[in-house]
């Protein structure tokens, strides 16, 4: 195991219980054709990345439940035995939110999209300081999970938020001195796979720029 320091460069984060309201889009998106295309997650990671002042490079982006509203679509229309929407089959995959990123800043630098559970945005921020080791450069991290879907309370038991996401931009810190262990957000109704990323925003707001991660 190898323990190294990030400095946290900025950090945000955003939640609503059911629907984040304002993110932004006719600012952040001006073409009307791209914005309405779209997705939820897309929207919160466009927004957050703005938030962090980050233009472009490299891109870690973590969620466990993905683009949950566009996947809930197709599996409707495949119960209904309707046709599928091209859109929402192009929007399923895991990668949607940093591609829309990628085409909306013309970044061509590399993305990593990390899905593992309640661990993804550690997992995420991991890999992040990964990429920060390697190329010796800022990278973004972002976790985001966007689960208001249709009848979504007949099967939640705990997320109070259903719309939540958190960005971090980090590399690597000189020395390990002051830096301090992730401390995982004890907000209660965030949904368990942002908690460690959303710990290391909230430590950034009080101060804390600098955190340790064991790779």
């Amino acid at each position: 195991m190898k323990k190294v320091a990030l400095k946290i460069v900025n950090a945000h984060k955003i939640y609503a219980p059911t629907k984040i309201e304002d993110l932004d889009e006719k600012r952040l998106v001006p073409k009307m054709m791209m914005r309405r295309r779209l997705t939820r997650n897309s929207k919160v990671m466009i927004y957050l990345s703005d938030k962090c002042g980050f233009e472009g490079g490299k891109v870690v982006y973590g969620s466990c439940y993905s683009e949950l509203e566009e996947t809930s679509k197709i599996a409707d229309a495949v119960v209904s035995e309707l046709p599928l929407s091209p859109t929402s089959f192009q929007n399923s995959v895991y990668n949607t939110a940093p591609s829309y990123f990628s085409l909306l800043k013309q970044d061509k630098d590399e993305i990593i999209t990390i899905s593992s559970g309640s661990k993804t945005s550690l997992d995420a921020l991991k890999t992040a300081a990964l990429q920060a080791l390697v190329s010796g450069e800022r990278v973004l991290c972002v976790a985001i999970e966007c689960i208001n879907i249709k009848n979504i309370d007949e099967i939640n038991r705990c997320a109070r938020y259903l719309e939540a996401g958190v960005g971090v931009v980090v590399e690597i810190a000189d020395t390990l001195d002051t830096a301090e262990d992730i401390q995982p957000s004890k907000m209660v109704g965030i949904i368990d796979s942002l908690k460690d990323l959303m710990g290391v925003a909230e430590m950034y707001e009080n101060g804390i720029d600098k955190i340790l991660i064991e790779l």
